[in-house]
């Protein structure tokens, strides 16, 4: 059974990404131990809407510039320590929520296309955007050095403004050292996700993003 969610908590992405790092790390070991854990957030969709500088927007969609390619997106993700430069709270990479609604997929939903009802609020709290330092509308170039990252929530917001313009948030969290976005469990979720879930992507799509990351991408073991 599904909850509507019409909006997000202050605190979204500390709670998301707590509850989905227990419930990773309880993976390996045992599913359902891991699903019960899930269970706070379990059935959650996104219906809400997120402010613009003043415009509503429905958030049907990630946005995302073409101009930037998935490796460079990954360097930026890595160099970042996978953090929000923005709001400074913990980001996990859209392939790695991915591989966990393939364990998960009634109670952790995704579609790829975000429409409204059908993707878990935690894709808009927690998967990160490389977008630009000076926007591109303003003559800034996809380079890394021009490229931050920011939540798809913080994103969305930001519209085409540089990132030191947005609305500024009470304090910026200390550099979270030991965080690295669930990456170093990114196979092993694959893993569980082929053997015991539902795929929501090409069969190439985690092994493309694990050699983006500079892993292995034979980690993934396939019955």
């Amino acid at each position: 059974m599904s909850r509507e969610i019409r909006s997000l908590r202050n605190d979204a992405a500390a709670w998301y990404s707590g509850v989905l790092d227990e419930v990773t790390a309880a993976l390996p070991s045992s599913i359902d131990r891991a699903r019960q854990i899930l269970e706070p957030i379990a059935g959650e969709v996104w219906m809400g809407s997120l402010t613009l500088h003043g415009v509503t927007t429905a958030g049907s969609g990630a946005r995302t510039s073409r101009r930037v390619s998935d490796r460079t997106r990954a360097e930026v993700f890595l160099r970042d320590g996978f953090l929000c430069t923005y709001c400074g709270g913990r980001t996990i990479p859209r392939c790695i929520l991915v591989a966990i609604s393939d364990v998960f997929p009634d109670e952790f939903s995704y579609y790829a296309h975000y429409r409204r009802g059908t993707v878990h609020p935690a894709y808009w709290a927690l998967a990160p955007e490389a977008d630009h330092v000076l926007a591109h509308a303003g003559g800034g170039s996809s380079d890394p050095a021009n490229l931050t990252t920011l939540h798809a929530m913080c994103n969305t917001r930001k519209s085409s403004l540089a990132a030191d313009s947005l609305p500024l948030v009470a304090a910026t969290p200390a550099r979270d050292s030991e965080w690295d976005g669930l990456l170093s469990r990114y196979a092993d979720i694959v893993t569980i996700g082929e053997t015991a879930g539902r795929r929501h992507a090409s069969p190439d799509y985690h092994s493309s993003w694990l050699r983006r990351f500079g892993r292995r991408a034979d980690d993934i073991r396939l019955n």
